[in-house]
Formats: C-alpha cells, structure tokens, sequence
C-alpha cells in the first residue's frame, strides 16, 4: 500500500513528460501483464495462449496494414508490487501501444494509476470487478460481463433449484469483496439475505476456518468466490466434511482450471458462469476461429474458456485498430472502440459508448458432469 501511494505521488509529478507509445516500424507492440508462473498461472497462461494465437493468425495474413502485431508479456506472480513494475517497464522501456489481458482484480485495480497517467488502453482485464466499471476509464475497455452479472445468473438459477440460504466464501482481496457484495445483491432480488460468510488470505490455501464459519449458518448453496487453487481445496474439503449443499464459481475460477484442480469425481454438480460462448458451439463464427487459431499454438494451455477470452480480447483489438487509421494513433484507438455500435466479432457483437466501456453482457452458465463442464440449459 505504501509502494501504491508512492507510485500516485511520483506518476503525478512525471506526468506531463510521460512518452505517448506508438507503432514502431512495421510492429504494433501489445503488452501483457499477468501471473505466469504463481497461484493463478492457469489463467495468466490462459490469456497469453488466446491473445497470442490469434495475432500470430492475424499477421500470417499480412497483419494490419501490413504492420505485425507483437505480444510483449511479462510475469507478475499475481504479487501486486511486481505488476505495477511490469508495468511500468512496459510503458518506459517497450513503449506498446496498448496491454491487454492483465489477471487478479487487486492487481487491475492497482495498475489504474498507471494506465491512467500513460494514457495506456488497458483492454479486457480478465475481471468483472465493479471497479474497473464504474465510473468508466477513457482507457480501459472490457469484452467480459461483469461480476454482478454472473453471481446474479448464479443466484438466479440456484433459487430456481430451491436454494434460500445463501452463503459466500471469499478470498480477502478485491475480487473476494466484489464477489461477496454481488452476491449481497444478487440474494436481495430474491427477498432472502446472506446466512454466513468465511475467507482466507490472497495467495494461500488456509480455506478450514472459512469453512467452518459458513457451515454455521446451515447453507444449501455456497457462492466461492476464489481462484482456482484455494477455490479447489475449499471444494475438495466441503466435500469430504459431507457438505451437501449447492457449489457453484464464476469466470474467475478459470473454468476446467477449477475441475483439473478439484480431482475426478469431487467437482461433480459444481455450477460455473462463463463470460465466453460454449467451446463446442462451433456454429458460432467466433468460436471456429479462436478454435482454430488456438489449436495451432496450443502450447501446455489448450482451447479452453481462458484462452477463449483471451483469443475473443485480441480479435476486438484487430477490429479496433482497422478503425483506428493507418498508422494507427491510441487516441483514434479508443476513439474507434467508443465508435463500435454492434460490431460483429462472429456471432458476439460489441457495443460501446463514451458512458459505456463493457462491449457485451453474455453470461454462460455450466455444471460439471463427468469431470466436464456442460451446459446448463
């Protein structure tokens, strides 16, 4: 926290000879910052896989006006301070022109002062905070729903299953937080209110107390509001304690990342809400592709719903730049993303406005069957 107030106070007096980033020669450099290797690398290598295949794809074919877009990533760990330096390195020294699928809603957050004082488009942070919402950034832009929109789906579909007393466990974080208010919310609608709550600590697995204090309120459905390593081994735990009520997580789990992480047999009837379109729905133009670009450059990751986001990120980016001028300038950049009224990305068409950041408000929800998400019609 110290190191943050810091950074606000020096980007404040350095601000006005902050360098605007540009294309460099034939290359556009997009940066990236999330966790690689730490407690959430599923999803960090997740976003990495999608955005980088699908720009390999794009400049196969010639790129953007005959300018090749390059991916500069970089790993934060999921530790704050080392995003905010990530960052930083990225504006000073590799001058991209805009970043693109950051990881960690505390981690987001925290780069705001950043994006800010560069001018930096900041596109689809991999969370659906209220923070990063509202009020709207000029640069940052999301093609995600947010997440009150997913726990209200969640909520939604679990009353409809019989679910009235609600309970929530969340990681101490900015995600945890946002997790538990929207979900405050989400049970109000329904006249009901929450019956217990338990946490732990960002960046552990210390998920026993937590439990304990949730299961004092006799829950029949419990929001886990985690990524997926301690979102796992809260599961797995509830499950062998004989907990029988109803689990269910959102994007933020990671999708597969939580069920591979939970173990055969253990994650089965776990309800998840996905931001991005069924993977097997290949009738979706947009789904083809990412499938298809992604099979090509797999790496360990895979086509799953993490690379999904990241491919459908990089796509609305290629859409933006093509409306941005040759060459393009992060002024026009953002201008062209504001401009985009039901622009079709395959299937999923993007709407934005000056008020407006959030391209799209879809929300996919999913049950584990058979150690496999499925849809939950």
């Amino acid at each position: 926290m110290k190191k943050m107030l810091f950074l606000t106070v020096v980007l404040m007096m350095i601000a006005p000879t902050a360098h605007a980033a540009g294309p460099v020669g034939d290359v556009i450099k997009v940066g990236m910052v999330n966790d690689q290797t730490g407690a959430n690398k599923g999803s960090g290598r997740g976003m990495k896989v999608g955005v980088e295949a699908y720009f390999k794809a794009v400049n196969a074919k010639g790129g953007v006006y005959g300018r090749k877009i390059e991916l500069v990533s970089l790993d934060d760990q999921m530790v704050t301070d080392k995003t905010i330096d990530c960052l930083l390195k990225l504006a000073d020294e590799q001058k991209v022109f805009a970043v693109v699928g950051s990881v960690g809603t505390s981690n987001c957050v925290a780069s705001l002062p950043v994006v800010k004082e560069y001018k930096l488009p900041y596109i689809n942070p991999r969370t659906g905070a209220t923070e990063l919402r509202t009020p709207v950034v000029r640069e940052v832009f999301h093609i995600r729903a947010s997440y009150q929109q997913e726990v209200d789906r969640i909520v939604d579909q679990l009353v409809k299953q019989g679910a009235k007393r609600f309970a929530v466990f969340y990681q101490n974080d900015g995600l945890g937080t946002d997790i538990l208010a929207s979900t405050e919310n989400a049970v109000k609608r329904h006249g009901l209110s929450l019956v217990s709550k338990g946490s732990f600590e960002r960046n552990t697995v210390a998920v026993t107390t937590g439990l304990a204090s949730i299961m004092t309120g006799k829950p029949d459905a419990i929001i886990v509001g985690a990524v997926y390593k301690p979102g796992a081994e809260f599961i797995k735990l509830a499950r062998k304690e004989g907990v029988s009520a109803y689990l269910a997580s959102g994007s933020f789990a990671g999708g597969m990342n939580l069920v591979k992480a939970v173990g055969p047999g253990a994650s089965e009837g776990v309800i998840m809400s996905q931001v991005v379109p069924e993977l097997d729905d290949l009738s979706l133009p947009i789904t083809k592709e990412c499938k298809e670009a992604i099979e090509k450059n797999p790496e360990e990751v895979g086509f799953n719903s993490v690379s999904m986001e990241g491919c459908m990120a990089a796509k609305s980016m290629v859409m933006a730049l093509e409306k941005a001028g040759n060459p393009p300038t992060q002024a026009a950049f953002i201008q062209a993303y504001e401009s985009m009224k039901g622009a079709d990305m395959g299937g999923i068409k993007l709407t934005f406005s000056q008020d407006n950041h959030q391209g799209q408000d879809n929300v996919y929800l999913q049950v584990v069957k058979g150690d496999k998400l499925v849809s939950l019609k």
